[in-house]
């Protein structure tokens, strides 16, 4: 989010350009959260700083930590002596609800009278807070919206929906076997793309996260600790 896109300006600055923009234009006072890891939290405190002068609230969370999770026995790589931060990992995007509850900004917003989130990657300039697709979610009471486009050649890599055991599901291709690869990359058979832009409703994701009733599938992510190499 940090990394310069035009004329000076970083993904992080156009963000906060936009919501300013929207505070001001309505009357509001939308906030930025941003979830880190980790790894990422000390610098992106650091780069907060710069817009303290901003008219929007900035605040930050982490994701959880995980141990890693050595192969061979199935025993989390800190319990071998790796203490370090080798030996844990951040699980992504995935865990943002349970963070954003654990973190406490969960009832922050809720106690602020917020309603909806809006979710999106920092470095997609294309995630733009759509008032219609707020409106539409507030007028038929849906609690969750995904933005999907039409799955072009650019996006074969990209998540698709699929219908499992009655049921609307995101498929990434990390779960798709190899020899079936290819026809996860068809934009024939998987026609839809995607974006990561989740809108959800707080209250959804509050009474969802207290009753553990999100459930994801582990996506495994094969790495080569460099203490094996030695």
């Amino acid at each position: 989010s940090v990394i310069e896109v035009r004329n000076g300006f970083t993904f992080l600055d156009l963000i906060v350009i936009q919501i300013e923009s929207l505070n001001k234009k309505y009357g509001c006072s939308v906030p930025l959260l941003l979830m880190n890891s980790f790894n990422t939290h000390d610098d992106t405190q650091k780069i907060v700083e710069k817009y303290s002068n901003s008219n929007i609230e900035i605040h930050t969370f982490n994701q959880s930590q995980y141990p890693r999770i050595v192969t061979e026995d199935f025993l989390p790589l800190p319990s071998k002596g790796q203490t370090g931060k080798d030996g844990w990992y951040p699980p992504g995007h995935g865990d943002v609800f349970p963070s954003l509850n654990n973190s406490g900004k969960l009832d922050t917003l809720l106690s602020q009278g917020k309603e909806y989130v809006f979710v999106a990657n920092s470095d997609n300039l294309g995630a733009i807070v759509d008032i219609k697709i707020l409106n539409h979610l507030i007028t038929n009471q849906n609690e969750y919206c995904m933005e999907v486009t039409p799955k072009t050649l650019a996006d074969v890599k990209g998540g698709t929906l699929i219908s499992y055991e009655g049921r609307v599901q995101l498929l990434e291709i990390a779960q798709v076997p190899d020899e079936h690869v290819n026809e996860f990359k068809s934009i024939e058979k998987f026609k839809i793309f995607n974006t990561n832009n989740l809108w959800v409703n707080l209250k959804a994701i509050k009474r969802l996260v207290d009753a553990e009733a999100l459930k994801m599938e582990i996506i495994p992510n094969p790495k080569v600790h460099p203490s094996s190499l030695a």
